[in-house]
C-alpha cells in the first residue's frame, strides 16, 4: 500500500489534536465509487464541511454513503474527528458495532497492538457495498478484519463474536450504529452490549455530546470526575484521561449552547442534521 494512504488526512489537524489531546486522525480506505441495491458510495468535489470541534474548513472532495436519496456518513472532518479517540484506545481484540464506511475498522486494523477485528454489520447490502468500495481485500490489515452479518442488540451477538474471536473477550468495543450523533439511545443500548460482551473497555459515536448533555442536566464541569461519574452511571467502562476529558469539553463548547432552556432538547434533535453528511 502507497506510503500516502497510510497517512491521516488533514496533517495540520492531525497534529494539532496530538499535541492538545495526546491523540490524533487515522489513515482512510482509498474509496471508489459503488452501488449495491440502494446503498450508493459517491465523491463529491471540493467544499466546506465543520468538523466535530474544529469548525469550518474547507475539504477537496469526500466521499458519501447514500441509502437512496438519504446520505448516511462520510469521510468529512466531523466524521474523521469523531472516530478519532475510539481508533487512538483500539488495542488487542476490537468489536466494532456497525461497518458504516469502513473507516474506523481500516484504522484500527493498521495498528500494531490490534490483533483482531470484529465487525457486526446488520445490512448485507452495506457489507457489500463496501467491499466494493473500500476495496476490503487490499487493506495491509485485512487479515485481522471478520466481518459478522448479525445484529448488534439481538440476543445472540455473544455467541456470535465468541466464535469470531476464539473465545477471547473484547478489549474495546465501540458502537455506532445511530444515523444521529449523541443519539438518546445510544448510553442504553452501548450499555446493553457491555453487558452482552464484557469488553475491558467500551465508547460510542457522539458520546461526547451525550456527555456534554448529561453535565448540563447536572449543572456540571465536564471534566475527568464528571466523565468518570458518567461513565459509571451509564455502566459504558469509557477510558478516562485528561486528554479526552479537553476534548470532550471543546467539543461540548463547539457543538452544544452553554444553557440549555426549556424545550432545548427537543428543538436540539430537530436542528442537528439527520444525515451523517
Amino acid at each position: 500500500m502507497p506510503d500516502d494512504l497510510l497517512q491521516p488526512p488533514h496533517p495540520g489537524r492531525h497534529r494539532a489534536m496530538l499535541e492538545s489531546y495526546g491523540f490524533g486522525l487515522f489513515p482512510v480506505p482509498a474509496y471508489r465509487d459503488a452501488t449495491v441495491g440502494e446503498w450508493r458510495m459517491a465523491r463529491y468535489g471540493a467544499g466546506p464541511v465543520e468538523g466535530y470541534v474544529s469548525g469550518l474548513v474547507m475539504e477537496p472532495c469526500r466521499h458519501v454513503l447514500h441509502q437512496g436519496r438519504t446520505a448516511w456518513m462520510s469521510t468529512s472532518l466531523m466524521e474523521q474527528e469523531s472516530h478519532a479517540f475510539h481508533v487512538h484506545q483500539a488495542r488487542g481484540v476490537v468489536v466494532v458495532a456497525g461497518l458504516g464506511m469502513a473507516m474506523y475498522a481500516h484504522a484500527v486494523s493498521l495498528k500494531p497492538e490490534v490483533e483482531r477485528v470484529v465487525v457486526v454489520e446488520q445490512a448485507p447490502e452495506v457489507i457489500a457495498v463496501m467491499r466494493e468500495a473500500a476495496g476490503l481485500a487490499d487493506w495491509a490489515g485485512r487479515e485481522k478484519v471478520t466481518i459478522l452479518q448479525a445484529d448488534a442488540l439481538g440476543p445472540e451477538l455473544p455467541a456470535q463474536v465468541k466464535a469470531a474471536t476464539g473465545g477471547r473477550h473484547a478489549d474495546y468495543l465501540y458502537a455506532d450504529i445511530w444515523p444521529v450523533c449523541g443519539a438518546s439511545e445510544a448510553p442504553a443500548q452501548t450499555a446493553g452490549m457491555v453487558r452482552a460482551l464484557g469488553p475491558e473497555a467500551a465508547g460510542w459515536w457522539g458520546q461526547e455530546l451525550s456527555f456534554g448533555m448529561w453535565c448540563q442536566d447536572r449543572e456540571r464541569a465536564p471534566d475527568e470526575g464528571s466523565l468518570r461519574a458518567y461513565a459509571a452511571e451509564t455502566g459504558v467502562p469509557i477510558p478516562v484521561t485528561a486528554g479526552y476529558a479537553a476534548f470532550c469539553r471543546d467539543v461540548i463548547a463547539a457543538r452544544l449552547p452553554r444553557r440549555r432552556w426549556p424545550g432545548w432538547s427537543q428543538l436540539w434533535r430537530m436542528a442537528w442534521p439527520a444525515r451523517r453528511s
